[in-house]
This record gives C-alpha cells, sequence and structure tokens, in this order.
C-alpha cells in the first residue's frame, strides 16, 4: 500500500521539514508537486449497420415472396463496451515541502510531469500509465473499418439492365425477368446436385460450376433485396471523477447516428455509475498518539469503486476499480537526516 501511495512530508523537526498547499514557493530549497487523480477511459464499439435498396425492391413480394427494404436506411448497435484508468497529476493538489534534503531517504523520483513523491522504501510508484486492459486502447480516437465499394450505386450494375425499358411498366417486367433468372439458376444448381445435369461436371469442377451459380443468383437477388455493410466504429472517452459526483455522462447513443458527444441532446445518455465501497477509511487509521517534533510521511489511499456503464436500463460493463479522488489520506512518521 505504501509503494503505491502519493506521499507528503509535513511537521516540524530539527531539520525545519515541512510541507503545504500552496499556489507559490517561497523558499529557495523547496520542491513542489501534486497529487495523483484517477482518471477512467471508457472505450465503446459500435456496429455501423448501411443498408442501400435495390431497384426491383418494390415487386419483390409479388415476385419472390419476400419483402425487401425500401428505404437505404443505416442503424448503429453497440457491440462493447471496456473500462481502463490511468493516472495523472491533480492540479487542484499541489503542495510545496521546504527543505526537503533533511529527508533520511529517497521520497521523491522525477516524472514527465515533474516530482512525485514514491514510496518510503525508495520504490516508484507505477503510476502515469494507462492500465494493462487499457493498452488494447492505444492513443487513437477512432478504429474505423472502411466499408467496400459495394454501396455505391452503380454497384446493382453487375447485372445488366435493359435502359429501353426503365418505363415503370418497364421496370416490372425487368424485375419478372429477373426473378425467372433466379428460379432459373436455382434449378441449374439442383440439376448440377442431383446429377440430372453437367454430366462431365464432378469434383472440383463442379465446386466451381456451383459457386458461380451462386455468385449469380446473389447479384440478381440484390437487384429486389439491395445489399447491406457493416462498419465498426470505436471510440475512447476519458472521464475525471470528482468527490459527490457519482453519475457521469460519458456520451451518448443515438440507433440512427451512432455515438454522440455529451451535449448532444438527439441520443441517449451513456452513464457512468460510480459508487465507492468506503473501504479506505478503515486502510487508513488515524494516528491515536499526540503529534510530536517528528516529521510524518502522508500518503493517499485509493478507495475501489464500483463503476457501471448503462444506457436506456441496459448495463454495458460492470467492474471495480481504484479511484483516488475518493480515497483517503494517511500519515507515518519518516526518518530525518541528523546533524
Amino acid at each position: 500500500m505504501l509503494a503505491t501511495a502519493s506521499l507528503i512530508v509535513t511537521g516540524t523537526s530539527a531539520q525545519n521539514v515541512s510541507a503545504y498547499k500552496a499556489n507559490t514557493i517561497d523558499q529557495a530549497n523547496a520542491i513542489s508537486y501534486a497529487l495523483p487523480r484517477t482518471v477512467l477511459r471508457v472505450t465503446v464499439t459500435a456496429q455501423r449497420t448501411i443498408i442501400r435498396t435495390g431497384p426491383y425492391a418494390r415487386f419483390a413480394q409479388r415476385y419472390l415472396g419476400v419483402i425487401a427494404p425500401l428505404a437505404d436506411k443505416e442503424l448503429y448497435t453497440i457491440t462493447d463496451a471496456r473500462l481502463s484508468y490511468y493516472e495523472e497529476a491533480d492540479p487542484a493538489q499541489v503542495y510545496v515541502i521546504n527543505n526537503p534534503s533533511a529527508i533520511d531517504g529517497q521520497v521523491f523520483a522525477m516524472t514527465p510531469e515533474g516530482a512525485v513523491a514514491i514510496g518510503p522504501d525508495g520504490s516508484q510508484p507505477a503510476r502515469f500509465a494507462l492500465s494493462p486492459d487499457c493498452a488494447a486502447c492505444d492513443a487513437s480516437s477512432s478504429d474505423i473499418i472502411p466499408i467496400s465499394n459495394i454501396m455505391s450505386d452503380t454497384s446493382f450494375v453487375k447485372v445488366p439492365i435493359n435502359k429501353k425499358k426503365m418505363t415503370d411498366t418497364g421496370l416490372e417486367e425487368m424485375a419478372s425477368d429477373a426473378a425467372n433468372t433466379i428460379f432459373l439458376l436455382r434449378k441449374r444448381k439442383m440439376e448440377l446436385i442431383t446429377g440430372e445435369a453437367g454430366e462431365n461436371v464432378f469434383g472440383a469442377g463442379l465446386d466451381a460450376a456451383l459457386r458461380e451459380l451462386t455468385a449469380l443468383e446473389e447479384e440478381y437477388l440484390a437487384l429486389f433485396m439491395g445489399k447491406q455493410a457493416v462498419q465498426t466504429i470505436t471510440r475512447t472517452f476519458d472521464v475525471i471523477p470528482e468527490a459527490g459526483k457519482n453519475n457521469l455522462i460519458v456520451c451518448r447513443f443515438s440507433p440512427t447516428a451512432g455515438l454522440l458527444p455529451d451535449n448532444d441532446l438527439s441520443g441517449q445518455p451513456i452513464v457512468l455509475e460510480i459508487a465507492p465501497e468506503q473501504k479506505a477509511e478503515a486502510l487508513a487509521l488515524p494516528r491515536k498518539a499526540p503529534r510530536d517534533a517528528k516529521s510524518t510521511i502522508y500518503y493517499r489511499v485509493a478507495d475501489i469503486a464500483r463503476c457501471q456503464l448503462t444506457v436506456d436500463k441496459t448495463q454495458l460493463l460492470d467492474e471495480r476499480v481504484p479511484i483516488y479522488q475518493f480515497g483517503q489520506v494517511a500519515e507515518m512518521p519518516v526518518p530525518t537526516v541528523k546533524k
């Protein structure tokens, strides 16, 4: 616990070691540093389904007996959500220590964010780094798998269309011809499978012929049923917990627009509910003996909090993570240099 805590030295001794919270440094031999705070990183993955209607969609029920989509649409669904955390310096918790050289032992270490208090045994806590689960998040804010060109309007021209019949009556005739072709292709496949046709077609040649017929059938079916493409979108959101604020809106979600910023009221809020277990107080027991002239080290104990991510009463995740902002500050004696 002590090796991973943030330490503050305070008190007065013969070497005049003291710590206090301040905005400025008034002594030349003083240093400043900040307590850490926990940042929660929420990673949400959504699947985007894009549907494009076929030119014969309104004739699908008449000639094929199925109902096809009659309008282009985009649908979003949340497929995954993950929670990780990392630590950073808290700008609201900056402290100044006078005469730090009087402390017997290594108490501070330099990090990219400045001086950071370390454990009394000289070990440096693994802070300012992503938690193990967050390594997969990387630093990117999105990971989009591009959709193929089947979504373009020209994707339906693989099957030849007679432009002379593009009137409403002609379009229905073309739909009828396409439906007849679909049934003919299915019949040919059945004849190949049962051996009624293709006397010299067998083995690998039979498999190749069936694949070609199936591909051609799918192209004709697309004229009625349209085409779909699936796109995976991943977004990461950083949330800074605050004591007393247990419900935080991470972002918003809409089935027709996908993941939205937290201030876009057109979507349902994705809420992170934080419930501290309030066990840090038991870990940081108060000192019963009165303070003496010896210096003491203050270290911060993170409290474990249950974090639940929900959208429209649907729970996306439920995990326990340590959060410094809900923790406690405790103290222990620290030796000073004797002169």
